[in-house]
């Protein structure tokens, strides 16, 4: 399973989907390329980025409208993949 935490500062992101075998997993790639696109945007406006296999760390997200925005986007497709596969993925709001 895939979890998602975001919290006040930004967000962190760490397992495997096991929808499907590793290469032809849909949900952890729909998940992997929301995470990856946002965190490309925020760190473009001053967030740190930290990605490992399996992992990704995005903290020190400005507090900004742009930043806002992405996130809320962020939260809200992930929230929809949650929906439709919750027992690959779960997305926590702290």
């Amino acid at each position: 399973m895939i979890r998602v935490v975001f919290d006040k500062d930004g967000f962190e992101a760490e397992g495997h989907a096991d929808f499907d075998e590793y290469g032809r997993d849909i949900v952890c790639a729909a998940v992997s390329s929301i995470l990856q696109h946002s965190a490309y945007i925020l760190r473009e406006v001053g967030a740190r980025v930290e990605k490992s296999k399996g992992r990704l760390k995005v903290e020190g997200i400005p507090d900004d409208e742009c930043a806002s925005r992405v996130l809320k986007v962020t939260i809200a497709s992930l929230k929809s993949i949650e929906r439709r596969y919750p027992e690959s993925l779960k997305v926590e709001v702290i």
